[in-house]
C-alpha cells in the first residue's frame, strides 16, 4: 500500500484524463500533469515503439523541466496497453514502460499477471479496464491495484 501513496499525494484532483485513441499525445498528458491531474494516452497512438519510446521521453523531460523551473511536483502520467493477442507490440512496448518506470499502466482487453508483475517490479500501479463483473474478477485476480468502471 505504501507505494500507492506518492502517487495519490501528488494529484491536486483525484482524477485521470482518459487515455483517448488518437486524441492524447504529450501535449495533452504534460499539460494535465502541470495542472496536478493524470495524463495518459493509449501507447498505440504512436504508430511505431520507437516513436513510443519518443513520447515518453520527452514526457518525462518536460515533466522534470517544469518541476525544476516551478519547485512544484507535477502529477503521475500514465500508458494505455491494449492486452490482446491482436496487439503485435505488447511485449515491446511493456519493456519500454518498464525501462521509463511509467507510473501507471492502464490496461484494456485481457488482464494478464505478466503484466502487472512486470510494472510492480519498479513501483509502477497497473489499472484494468473493465466492463462486467467477471471482467473485475479475472482483474482482481491478476493482481491490479485499481479498477477503471467503462460504461
Amino acid at each position: 500500500m505504501s507505494s500507492k501513496a506518492p502517487f495519490i499525494k501528488d494529484l491536486s484532483l483525484p482524477a485521470i484524463a482518459a487515455p483517448m485513441f488518437l486524441i492524447s499525445g504529450p501535449k495533452l498528458v504534460i499539460e494535465c500533469c502541470k495542472n496536478g491531474i493524470v495524463g495518459t494516452f493509449p501507447a498505440l497512438n504512436q504508430r511505431t515503439s520507437e516513436g513510443f519510446e519518443e513520447w515518453l521521453i520527452e514526457i518525462k523531460t518536460a515533466l522534470a523541466t517544469f518541476e525544476k523551473e516551478t519547485g512544484k511536483k507535477a502529477a503521475p502520467f500514465g500508458v494505455n496497453l491494449i492486452v490482446h493477442q491482436t496487439n503485435p507490440r505488447l511485449e515491446a512496448d511493456i519493456k519500454l514502460c518498464v525501462k521509463h518506470r511509467v507510473p501507471l499502466i492502464i490496461t484494456s482487453l485481457g488482464a494478464v499477471s505478466q503484466v502487472v508483475d512486470a510494472i510492480h517490479s519498479y513501483g509502477g500501479l497497473v489499472f484494468h479496464d473493465v466492463i462486467k463483473k467477471r471482467h473485475a474478477q479475472k482483474a482482481a485476480g491478476a493482481g491490479v491495484d485499481g479498477l477503471i468502471l467503462v460504461a
